[in-house]
């Protein structure tokens, strides 16, 4: 694959969706991450504003309590086959990822890493559509990295939020070229059916992940955490020894799932979603289809929850900053983690959602605390 140079095009035409074949370039967007000003802060001022506008309420279509609790019987034969446990078993690198340079700096470059990510493993029967989908198959990464390797250097993995991926507005998220600029590698996930995994020719708003299927996204979320940790052994032996995670939205909720599973050296979670149990209450309110008792909804999502684990990382490691006026996820999400993980260092940023897209708000908090080695 060739690289191709830019169109002539200003930054905020190229808040778009990835299309085929301009994948291998870096785009302006991605440039204004190095640059900063004025430029970036209205891009992100309209991811702001994006971000904020959305709604869970595209999930009310599939809400069906009888599907529900067909699910909840599908799950507790699973797990009492075992077969649930053994998603969330650590992998092993089959082989190295295809690369594709992208950009070049003086002091490193961006790259996309593609690894080939067959999930559910050989065994798993009880999906078979899911393996099926050809564009999942494929894991993606977008890595800026420093050529010099040096062991206290921290890599930041991001992991974008539910209908982002692309990596343009992943890239306005988690600002890489203002990491990169500050001595970090970032890798920049693309999580399952989101950004170029997301199968064609679907409604824009139909929900592959989470989904209405409670065993499908539990599918889904166990091979997320599947591609981070197979990111994290190709990086570890690339020489990238300090490995941070940050996560936004639902991507904070995969990256609480890791950090609970496995120690990583920094964590920060923006704006988070911390219970679906909590999300499918209030939808099934506001969708007027009655009453549902708390205990079958937790048990439906307790397997992939952070609430029903104690974190490998060590809290001191980890922050949380939610936004003040979030409607999406409110207030009492992140309650429920910090009555979980009590030591989480928790802030509060004046914003709804799109809280995060404040750069001079949440950037410089989260960095300092991410590259502080003191604790």
């Amino acid at each position: 694959m060739t690289n191709k140079p830019p169109p002539e095009t200003s930054p905020e035409s190229e808040f778009c969706v990835l299309n085929d074949g301009e994948d291998s370039r870096l785009s302006d967007v991605e440039r204004l991450t190095l640059l900063g000003g004025a430029a970036l802060d209205r891009v992100l001022s309209k991811l702001g504003r994006s971000l904020s506008s959305v709604s869970l309420d595209t999930f009310a279509p599939g809400l069906d309590l009888s599907a529900l609790k067909a699910s909840q019987i599908r799950l507790n034969l699973l797990r009492s086959s075992g077969d649930i446990e053994k998603l969330f078993v650590a992998p092993e690198i089959l082989r190295p990822p295809d690369i594709v340079h992208v950009h070049g700096f003086p002091e490193g470059g961006v790259f996309d890493l593609r690894f080939p990510s067959h999930f559910p493993m050989s065994g798993w029967s009880h999906d078979p559509g899911y393996s099926s989908i050809e564009e999942n198959t494929t894991s993606y990464v977008r890595l800026w990295e420093h050529k010099k390797k040096d062991p206290n250097r921290l890599t930041v993995i991001a992991i974008h939020g539910w209908t982002m991926g692309d990596q343009r507005v992943n890239s306005l998220a988690f600002l890489p070229g203002l990491f990169f600029s500050l001595g970090c590698n970032v890798a920049l996930v693309e999580l399952p059916f989101h950004g170029r995994r997301r199968p064609g020719g679907l409604p824009e708003d139909l929900p592959l992940f989470p989904s209405a299927d409670p065993v499908r996204t539990c599918v889904a979320m166990a091979h997320a955490l599947y591609d981070l940790r197979r990111l994290r052994l190709y990086l570890s032996r690339s020489g990238h020894a300090r490995i941070a995670c940050v996560g936004m939205s639902l991507g904070a909720y995969v990256g609480a799932l890791w950090a609970s599973m496995d120690q990583l050296d920094r964590a920060a979670f923006l704006v988070p979603l911390v219970s679906m149990s909590d999300m499918a209450r209030d939808l099934f309110s506001r969708s007027g289809l009655g009453p549902i008792s708390d205990e079958f909804l937790e048990d439906l999502f307790r397997d992939h929850s952070p609430l029903t684990r104690t974190p490998a990382t060590k809290p001191s490691s980890i922050i949380v900053i939610g936004g003040e006026g979030d409607h999406l996820v409110p207030k009492t999400q992140i309650t429920l983690l910090q009555k979980h993980w009590p030591d989480v260092r928790v802030e509060w940023a004046k914003g709804g959602h799109g809280a995060a897209a404040n750069r001079s708000a949440v950037f410089d908090r989260v960095s300092s605390f991410l590259m502080d080695t003191a604790s």
